[in-house]
């Protein structure tokens, strides 16, 4: 901590010392938006936590084989509100806290606002105590770095005034503060709605009246393009809201899209308006090009955002839904105003912990996915969620695809049963049953099942290509001894299909595939890592070939995993796996279909 606060005190005298200075570092030019393969992992989050707290909490998820890759710590963590220095007795040792999370292959994301607060208080049970005003309100009144003239307002961690991010001496003080915090090594900020409460319209600025809009954007501008330049694209993000309704204000875009590497909808309660709610938010957010987007799995609040004294009662099942959806959206992460985990839920925790246990493994297998389909759509293509129909034909039923592999059906409530219309235009299969017969699409299938509590309505598209890190045992689609390799699920279909897989380098790895008479060919760019393909076949192949050579047939999957090369078939699941060493160069695959029994 000494060098912390060391740094802070050379930081806040660097930025009284910019006060003084004429002129400013000015807005510069936008970074290219990224979301960094990182993000994609699942996120754990707790309010009111410390730094024991958070070991405990940490190591909660590691004994119980439950894979996250980021750490939020949410309020309140500094000695006030907003002065980016860690709180000396909440959280002592915070060097070696965040020194030892990124040991642990971990992230480290800090809550904050915009807000420079004359005084704070924490309403929550557990909280802190503040001791006012701080000396960069202070600083910040007496030289100007406030909107509106200085003038401060009531939200909900006190009474503050708004930074100027129109004033390049105000930016640079402000840019300042953060200094110590990103030469530590933390990894982002999540950036909540602390500018909603500046109620007026318009606001008086450095540069004149800006719209209460343009200041808002301006504000997760900021936090973003000032990290990404002193972190780089690979090491920092921004955690912001996209389109939010919630508390007393109406619903409205926070950061725009180009500067939301990581757009959270929150503040939901935990019930099943809750969780229609959070989907209604994707779902704008989505249509508005929002890329990357999640919920607080389970709601955020145990009371009604509308009526505080109305208190909303945990359910497992709403919790157990909500799992599956966040663990199925590009961004996963518990966070609760109860700070519940799986395993301190008050009821069915052992059956909860199973369930969070595999959605988290499912959805770090999908990495490789979410990310190549964010860096697409980053490039100007499609966000990865994609409602589906138009916004009159989204309730009651609030169906979405990821990318064009994966139909997802939310659970809504708890009749048990659900329809779930296939889009027209291509035959699907259905992700819990995969030996069954494929589904013609452009149907309603009546009454759906829906009462396993572990599991929603998944579907896959023919023609999928889904690429997967580390399809392990706990996830049902692979092995443990695949962990570290690639694994590639495909559903051939009678047209060509492809996907472009993003990874560590920076040269694409292109993923074809196509169901011949004959049977059914794979082809990969290269193999930058051993790789096992998954492929849809309705039986035992005849041969598979790899550049002409047969690869030998193996007798399980077992016999595989401890194999070169070679492959097996699972007839029960109809899945043909086919395992191919690391090689540099195109890999074709040639799956011969099964010969005629001789009569």
């Amino acid at each position: 901590m000494g060098t912390l606060r060391t740094l802070a005190g050379l930081a806040l005298a660097a930025g009284l010392l910019a006060g003084c200075q004429e002129g400013g570092s000015g807005p510069g030019q936008d970074p290219p938006l990224h979301t960094p393969r990182w993000a994609f992992e699942p996120w754990i989050s707790k309010d009111i936590s410390d730094t024991d707290d958070t070991y405990a909490f940490v190591r909660g998820f590691q004994e119980r084989d439950i894979p996250f890759g980021v750490v939020v710590l949410d309020s309140p963590w500094e000695t006030d509100y907003n002065t980016f220095e860690p709180n000396p007795i909440r959280y002592h040792d915070f060097e070696a806290l965040l020194d030892d999370l990124h040991a642990d292959g971990l992230r480290l994301v800090l809550w904050c606002t915009q807000m420079v607060n004359q005084s704070s208080f924490d309403l929550e049970p557990g909280g802190d105590s503040y001791a006012g005003p701080p000396e960069i309100f202070t600083t910040a009144s007496r030289r100007g770095y406030l909107v509106n003239g200085g003038a401060t307002y009531s939200w909900w961690k006190g009474w503050g005034g708004g930074l100027d991010f129109f004033h390049p001496r105000a930016v640079e003080f402000w840019h300042a503060l953060q200094a110590p915090l990103l030469a530590l090594g933390v990894d982002g900020f999540k950036l909540d709605f602390g500018e909603s409460y500046i109620d007026t319209p318009t606001l008086e600025t450095f540069q004149g009246p800006v719209a209460h809009q343009a200041y808002s954007e301006a504000y997760y501008r900021d936090f973003y393009a000032h990290g990404v330049r002193t972190r780089g694209p690979e090491e920092f993000l921004t955690m912001v809201r996209p389109y939010d309704r919630s508390y007393q204000f109406e619903g409205r875009f926070f950061a725009r899209p180009e500067h939301a590497p990581v757009a959270w909808v929150g503040d939901q309660r935990r019930d099943w308006l809750g969780q229609i709610d959070a989907l209604d938010h994707m779902f704008r957010s989505a249509r508005a090009g929002y890329a990357v987007l999640g919920s607080d799995i389970g709601g955020y609040l145990d009371r009604d955002d509308q009526d505080m004294l109305e208190t909303i009662p945990f359910r497992s099942e709403v919790f157990a839904r909500w799992t599956a959806l966040g663990a199925l959206s590009p961004f996963m992460q518990l966070h609760g105003r109860a700070n519940i985990t799986p395993w301190t839920v008050p009821e069915r925790q052992a059956e909860v912990v199973a369930l969070y246990r595999f959605w988290s493994h499912l959805h770090h297998a999908l990495v490789p996915f979410f990310y190549s389909l964010a860096e697409q759509a980053h490039a100007g293509g499609e966000p990865i969620l994609r409602p589906q129909g138009d916004e009159a034909d989204w309730p009651g039923d609030w169906r979405f695809m990821l990318g064009e592999a994966l139909l997802v059906a939310p659970v809504l409530d708890d009749t048990g049963r659900r329809d779930v219309a296939l889009p027209a235009g291509a035959r699907w299969y259905d992700w819990w049953a995969p030996g069954a017969a494929p589904l013609e699409g452009g149907q309603t299938l009546p009454g759906v099942d829906t009462s396993a509590l572990e599991r929603i309505p998944l579907y896959v598209r023919e023609g999928a290509i889904l690429p997967l890190q580390d399809a392990v045992l706990a996830t049902g689609l692979g092995s443990d001894a695949a962990a570290g390799c690639l694994s590639v699920l495909v559903w051939p279909g009678p047209a060509p299909t492809g996907f472009e897989l993003h990874g560590e380098d920076d040269e694409p790895v292109q993923l074809q595939a196509q169901r011949a008479a004959g049977g059914s060919r794979v082809s990969l760019s290269q193999a930058p890592r051993s790789t096992y393909l998954g492929v849809r076949a309705e039986g035992a192949p005849a041969a598979v070939r790899l550049g002409g050579e047969a690869l030998p047939a193996l007798p399980d999957r077992a016999a595989l995993d401890a194999a070169p090369q070679g492959w097996c078939y699972q007839a029960e699941a109809r899945r043909l796996w086919v395992k191919l060493a690391a090689a540099a160069g195109e890999r074709r695959v040639e799956i011969e279909a099964p010969r005629a029994p001789t009569p």
